[in-house]
This record gives structure tokens, sequence and C-alpha cells, in this order.
């Protein structure tokens, strides 16, 4: 090798070569800063990528319920239980009011914000859904049951002899403050 040319050392083998070789004579690597790092990094490429797909699958079967939005409540619909319902009439008026109390079986508290109220004839057919929002939303904490009347305004004479079916149609996180309306 002359001495005027430039020479450097490979980072692999560490033989001296000349400085402006793109492959080192002695083992056949590629002299750029990507192939440097490539041999480095080769180890960490696949647990990084075993790392977010198991991040994924984690975050796939057990979401985080803590963020902004809160717990999502269609996964926790089956926690919240509506039992004793009645029909009240008021005395002087053809209006009704739905009674009954709402059960909290899960962990979280939920502020109940609409109600789904299913009329069904003695057969069990159904005659008629209504969507009540419960404007005076309440909460139910957990491992505690919450009375509740909403008013139904006038009935048809024969949703008022029906059976009524009652679950939560939608709530929200009990520890967040009420939505304005």
């Amino acid at each position: 090798m002359n001495e005027t040319d430039a020479t450097k050392v490979c980072p692999l083998c560490a033989e001296t070569i000349k400085a402006a070789a793109k492959v080192c004579p002695f083992c056949q690597s590629r002299q750029s800063r990507w192939a440097l790092w490539q041999k480095d990094l080769a180890w960490a490429v696949p647990p990084l990528i075993f790392l977010g797909g198991a991040a994924a699958i984690l975050v796939w079967l057990a979401p985080d319920e803590s963020g902004f939005a809160a717990r999502d409540f269609a996964r926790h619909r089956n926690d919240l239980l509506v039992g004793q319902t009645a029909l009240e009439s008021a005395m002087k008026r053809s209006e009704y009011w739905l009674v009954g109390f709402v059960t909290n079986r899960g962990s979280s508290s939920w502020r109940v914000q609409e109600l789904e109220v299913r009329f069904l004839n003695p057969e069990g057919s159904l005659l008629d859904v209504a969507h009540l929002a419960v404007h005076d939303a309440f909460v139910v904490q957990p491992g505690r049951e919450q009375a509740f009347r909403v008013d139904l305004g006038r009935l048809p004479p024969a949703v008022v002899e029906a059976v009524v079916q009652v679950r939560v149609q939608s709530a929200t996180d009990g520890n967040l403050p009420p939505r304005p309306d």
C-alpha cells in the first residue's frame, strides 16, 4: 500500500484498508455507516418486534380505560341491573313515572344517562320501546343500588297494562363530572 494513500481500519476485521474503499478486501464487509450499524442493531430488532406485538395484544385484551374518555360503558353494561320497576301514575293527570332500582354488580361507579324501556304484552310480544333520558342523572356506586324515578309522560292504555323490562342504555364514568346538557 502506498504511504500517500489515506487509510482507515475496517471496523469489523481490524485490517488496514484504503479510506475510499466501499468493501473491505479482507472480510468483504460494506464500509458504509448503515452497514456498521446494521450488525449492531440486528440483535435488537426481533425483541422490539416481539415487545410491540405483546403490547398490541395486551391493549386489545385489556384496554386502558383511564384516559380522557374514561371507561367504555358498552363493555360494562351487564354490571348494571335494573330491578323492582313499576309504573306510577299521577293522581290528577294521566301521566306516568317509571320507578325502580339500579344495582351495580361491577367495581366501577356509573352515572346513568339513559334507560331503555320495553313494553311487552302478556304473551311476551314487543309492543313498544322507549329510550328515556335521565334528566337528573344519578351515580350508582360499586356494590350498591340506587333508586330512580323517570317521567314517562302520557302513555297509551295498551302500554299501561304491559309488562315492563328496563335496562340501562347509556352511562358515563361516575367519577367524572356530569356532562353539560
